[in-house]
């Protein structure tokens, strides 16, 4: 039998030799770009893929080209190994392999003793989805390229900034914070349902020249760290545009800064109150409100409960082209058709009262004040209220009942808060389970008793669990819990003797207002949300 002749036989043997080469070459310069992105540093996959190369190389050079029988499966090997450990730490946005491999990256995560369903630990958008356009703040695209030639630092965090972005856009996060972690590392954090979670770390030079092309977006001065700066930029991200307000500030290891992100297109408020999670009757009893032709709503509740998205989501309930509306804000989150929007500017002395002033003279139906900070701000707010207008407003204050004692606290004559205040909504937000993890349970008579259930009205509680499809979290998502308390007779005759909080949330419950607590405990019932969630949420 023929063989195949020597010289064929080489060539054969070279041009599979040189293919498996190329590959290997490939995969070095993919590993190495890809784990800078994703884990901040190349170490230890690409000086290993390097290594074994070159070890290989001196293989052949010694045993000859058959040495290609043992090149391939390394290769394979150590770049499946690497994916699988990127994809273990990417969360859900940025991996490469298909759902179907959620068995295996178990197995692999159990090995290394990690989570598979860890949240993302790393700055990355989604793997080969939409890009992320950067605006400044006059609207002009940013790529780096209007400052002249686009040098390899500049052009590296561009794409270190629209990476973030992009990632955070498609996990949904609301905040951003990129805070120095020492001398080297710039630690990248997201805000996702209300909760931080880390997304890696940027080494110390690359993470500076990330700062710093987030401050020329924002139009912020780059030589200046030492004192705190504002800025405003938005991203394009698969047809939505997203406003970015960015607040830089100095820290003991260097500059850090916050990004908010805010649905420019507004969203969930153009929807009026419908996706706010309110019980039936609350809905039907606000809505009954807001179309009042003059009196006061004030919302309340902590920072980043939702206050100003309700305002906004009322506002889409009444007819803008029948009624003139203003806005007072600051800053303005979101833009809306048809209403004339106002922010507050404190260096040009238009502040939340002179701009009420002035608005009061411009013929308005309804008023939206961002938040009453102060006396004067208040009572302008309240007389208005009482001259033919409907005014919209927001307070800091744990509940319905301390919302009133606040306002007698910085001054407000009773008789005012009386006659202009028609009701007042505190509300949180709580997390939504993930629809593909949680976990059923049977709640104990014993805190069912102490919850006030009735024991045979409920079967099964449920609770979190962690998955790829919710980054480990056991949540997906947020909704509302409401306290809505109406201004009635009862209350305001308390309001007249400096009433306490326990009077007037007692005179309110008689009157069919529900708690918090007993909101959010009704969302456990129907399998929205656990009891963790809404002990977390509402304990004072």
């Amino acid at each position: 039998m023929t063989g195949i002749p020597v010289g064929e036989h080489f060539y054969i043997w070279g041009a599979v030799w040189l293919v498996a080469a190329a590959a290997w070459a490939a995969a070095c310069v993919w590993v190495d770009r890809d784990a800078e992105e994703i884990f901040g540093r190349t170490y230890p996959w690409a000086p290993l893929l390097v290594a074994l190369g070159t070890l290989f190389l001196l293989g052949s050079l010694r045993f000859g080209l058959s040495t290609v029988y043992l090149m391939l499966p390394a290769l394979v090997a150590v770049v499946a190994a690497y994916t699988c450990h990127r994809d273990l730490n990417c969360g859900s946005a940025g991996r490469i392999l298909p759902s179907q491999c959620d068995g295996l990256l178990q197995v692999v995560g159990q090995a290394f003793g990690r989570n598979a369903s860890k949240g993302p630990t790393a700055p990355r958008g989604a793997a080969g989805g939409p890009q992320v356009v950067l605006l400044k703040k006059d609207g002009r695209p940013y790529d780096g390229r209007d400052a002249g030639s686009l040098d390899r630092e500049t052009s590296e965090a561009i794409m270190s900034a629209q990476s973030i972005l992009a990632r955070a856009v498609g996990l949904r996060a609301t905040d951003i914070h990129l805070e120095p972690k020492g001398e080297d590392e710039l630690l990248v954090r997201y805000r996702i349902d209300g909760m931080m979670q880390n997304a890696g770390t940027i080494s110390g030079a690359a993470g500076r020249a990330t700062v710093s092309a987030i401050k020329v977006l924002g139009d912020m001065d780059i030589a200046e760290r030492r004192r705190p700066q504002d800025g405003t930029f938005a991203v394009l991200y698969d047809g939505r545009k997203f406003d970015i307000r960015a607040a830089s500030g100095p820290t003991n290891f260097g500059e850090k800064i916050a990004l908010r992100l805010l649905d420019a297109g507004g969203g969930i408020v153009k929807q009026g109150l419908e996706k706010f999670g309110m019980r039936d009757v609350v809905l039907k009893q606000l809505r009954d409100i807001i179309h009042r032709p003059h009196g006061m709503l004030i919302v309340c509740g902590p920072t980043g409960s939702g206050k100003t998205t309700t305002l906004y989501g009322a506002l889409g309930e009444i007819d803008v082209l029948s009624r003139n509306i203003v806005t007072i804000e600051d800053p303005i989150e979101y833009r809306l058709e048809n209403i004339s929007q106002t922010a507050v500017n404190v260096a040009a002395d238009l502040t939340f009262a002179k701009i009420l002033r002035s608005v009061l003279r411009q013929d308005p139906d309804v008023i939206l004040v961002g938040e009453i900070r102060d006396k004067e701000t208040a009572e302008i707010a309240m007389q208005a209220a009482l001259t033919g207008h409907f005014v919209f407003t927001t307070l800091h204050a744990n509940d319905t009942a301390t919302t009133v004692t606040r306002l007698l606290d910085i001054g407000i004559d009773t008789s005012l808060i009386q006659s202009a205040v028609t009701a007042v909504l505190a509300q949180r937000l709580i997390r939504v389970l993930c629809g593909e993890c949680k976990q059923p349970y049977k709640p104990t008579p014993e805190f069912l008793k102490s919850a006030g259930i009735p024991a045979d009205k409920v079967n099964v509680f449920y609770k979190e669990k962690g998955c790829p499809a919710c980054n480990g979290t056991g949540y997906r998502g947020r909704t509302g819990v409401h306290e809505l308390m109406v201004v009635d007779k009862a209350i305001r005759e308390l309001i007249v003797g400096q009433p306490s909080i326990q009077a007037i949330r007692t005179a309110a419950r008689k009157a069919g207002m529900r708690t918090l607590q007993e909101s959010g405990l009704q969302k456990v019932i129907a399998g929205i949300t656990s009891v963790n969630e809404v002990v977390r949420v509402t304990k004072a």
